[in-house]
C-alpha cells in the first residue's frame, strides 16, 4: 500500500526510478515468453526441416510446377512460407501475455491499456514508445535526438526524469497544460512524481482530489489508473505493488483477453512486422523473384 498522503514513504528507503514498474511486469513475463520464443522456432525451423527433406514436399512443388510453371510455382511456395512465418511472428506478439494467470495477468491488463492509451494520444501507435525510456541511456538517446516541443512534453518530463535531470523536468511537468480536468490531474501528477523522485513529500491526497474533479466517464477511469500506476511504482521493490493496479481493474469493462491482445499483443505484432517481418519478406520475395526468372534469363 501507499504511504500516509503527503509524507514521504521512508526517508530511508531510495524511490523506485521511472521506468520501475515495466521493467516489474517484464520480469513477469520473461519466462513465459522465453518459451514461447523457443517452441515456436523448434516448430518453425523443425517443420522447414522436415519439409527440405520430404520426398513428397518435392514432388508436390514439381507438380505444381508442371501444372502452373516454375515461376507461379514459385510465388505459390513464397506466399504459403511467408503466411506461416507471420503466423509465428503472431504467436510470439500474441500468445506469451494470454498465458498468465491471476494477478499477473490482471495487473499486466491494466498496464497495459493505460501505456497504449497514452502513447497513442501523443504519438499515434502505441509501438513507436518501444524502446523509447526503457533505461535512461535510451532515454538520454531520445532526448539527444528529439526537440522539445508542446505535443511531447509528457514523455520529454519523464525522460529527464528518468536521467536525473531533475529540475528540468519539474519545469517541463510545470508548463503542462491545464484546460481540462483531466490535464490539470496529470500536471499535478507529474509534478508530484518529481517531489518523489527528488525525496520531497508525495501528496497522495490531493492527487485523488483532483482524480475526483474529473467528470464520471473515460477521462476518470484514466485518471485512476493512471494513479494506480503511480503507486504501484511507488510500492516497489518490495511493496505490494500489484495491489494498486488491481484495485482499478474493475474500471475497464473489457476482458484481460482483449485488453492483452489489442493494447499489448499488437503493439509487439506491430513492432515486430516493422523490424522483423517486413524486411524478412522483403528479402524472401526478393530471393523467390531471382529464382524465378533466372532460368528465363539463362534460355
Amino acid at each position: 500500500m501507499s504511504a500516509d498522503p503527503g509524507t514521504p514513504a521512508d526517508p530511508d528507503k531510495q524511490p523506485a526510478p521511472i521506468g520501475a514498474l515495466g521493467r516489474a511486469l517484464v520480469e513477469v513475463l520473461s519466462p513465459i515468453q522465453t518459451a514461447v520464443v523457443v517452441v515456436t522456432l523448434v516448430v518453425v525451423f523443425g517443420l522447414l526441416f522436415l519439409a527440405m527433406t520430404s520426398d513428397a514436399f518435392f514432388g508436390a512443388v514439381r507438380t505444381l510446377g508442371e501444372s502452373i510453371g516454375t515461376a507461379p510455382a514459385l510465388l505459390v511456395a513464397a506466399i504459403l512460407a511467408s503466411a506461416f512465418f507471420t503466423l509465428a511472428v503472431a504467436v510470439i506478439a500474441f500468445v506469451p501475455p494470454l498465458l498468465l494467470r491471476g494477478d499477473d495477468r490482471e495487473v499486466m491488463a491494466v498496464h497495459s491499456w493505460i501505456g497504449a492509451r497514452e502513447v497513442r494520444r501523443l504519438l499515434g501507435r502505441a509501438s513507436r514508445a518501444a524502446g523509447l525510456m526503457g533505461t535512461p541511456e535510451a532515454a538520454l538517446r531520445w532526448l539527444d535526438a528529439t526537440p522539445p516541443s508542446d505535443e511531447l512534453r509528457p514523455i520529454r518530463f519523464e525522460a529527464l526524469l528518468m536521467v536525473g535531470r531533475a529540475e528540468e523536468a519539474r519545469a517541463e511537468a510545470d508548463a503542462l497544460p491545464q484546460r481540462t480536468p483531466l490535464e490539470s490531474y496529470r500536471r499535478l501528477e507529474a509534478l508530484a512524481m518529481v517531489d518523489d523522485q527528488t525525496g520531497l513529500p508525495f501528496d497522495e491526497v490531493r492527487l485523488r482530489e483532483a482524480v475526483a474533479a474529473v467528470p464520471a466517464g473515460i477521462d476518470r477511469t484514466e485518471a485512476e489508473v493512471s494513479l494506480a500506476v503511480t503507486l504501484a511504482r511507488r510500492a516497489l521493490p518490495d511493496g505490494d505493488w500489484r495491489s494498486p493496479l488491481l484495485d482499478v481493474r474493475e474500471l475497464l469493462p473489457e476482458s484481460d483477453f482483449v485488453l492483452l491482445t489489442r493494447d499489448f499483443g499488437l503493439t509487439i505484432f506491430d513492432l515486430l512486422a516493422r523490424k522483423i517481418l517486413v524486411p524478412f519478406l522483403l528479402l524472401f520475395f526478393a530471393i523467390t523473384l531471382v529464382a524465378a526468372i533466372t532460368p528465363l534469363l539463362l534460355r
